[in-house]
């Protein structure tokens, strides 16, 4: 599956798709030292530096997966949780380009504090768009690591709720993604 990152960071996620035989094939990067090890580890793979003027249009059709850890100071407890008032509130953003790229598979990472200021917002938005959504908190700590770092996932599917033919084969998909990551031990719920 061909890959499309954004706020990729130093590419953690990404890396973690690739162990898992996913392609990333363009990032969408701010920071200048993270833009250094991503071509430092993904050298060729464009990285475009604005996710407010980049363009998904000619990704359209390209895109398998739209991914991405959103900037979460809007949500996060260790700042003021001013949600959808924060001037980092780029949700928005990420939401357009999987409007632009129309990928089959969104995944999307942020903090707990998602959950009670915008997650609804999220989720409407992606369901909006067609996409079945798969909301999953898990932690680092669900996945065999010394210490508690509990994340908002949310897994979205296109056309997923209209295509009865293929809802088993993406069911199962979806089974060993969660397999895959250790999201089957996690609670689930909206």
């Amino acid at each position: 599956m061909r890959v499309l990152s954004l706020f990729t960071g130093i590419g953690g996620l990404d890396l973690g798709l690739e162990w898992a035989g996913f392609q990333t094939v363009a990032f969408v990067e701010r920071e200048s030292a993270c833009q250094h090890w991503l071509s430092t580890h993904w050298p060729g793979v464009p990285i475009h530096d604005d996710v407010r003027t980049f363009s998904g249009l000619p990704l359209r059709g390209l895109v398998d997966l739209v991914c991405g850890g959103f900037p979460c100071q809007p949500f996060s407890v260790a700042g003021k949780q001013k949600g959808t008032e924060d001037e980092r509130h780029l949700w928005p953003e990420m939401s357009r380009i999987i409007r632009e790229v129309r990928p089959r598979w969104v995944l999307a990472e942020n903090v707990p504090g998602l959950r009670t200021i915008a997650a609804d917002l999220v989720l409407e938005d992606l369901e909006g768009q067609g996409y079945t959504c798969w909301p999953l908190v898990v932690g680092a700590d669900d996945v065999g690591a010394p210490h508690r770092r509990k994340r908002v996932w949310i897994v979205g599917r296109l056309g997923l709720a209209d295509a009865d033919s293929s809802r088993e084969r993406d069911a199962d998909e979806l089974r060993r993604i969660e397999w895959a990551s250790g999201a089957g031990t996690a609670d689930v719920g909206r």
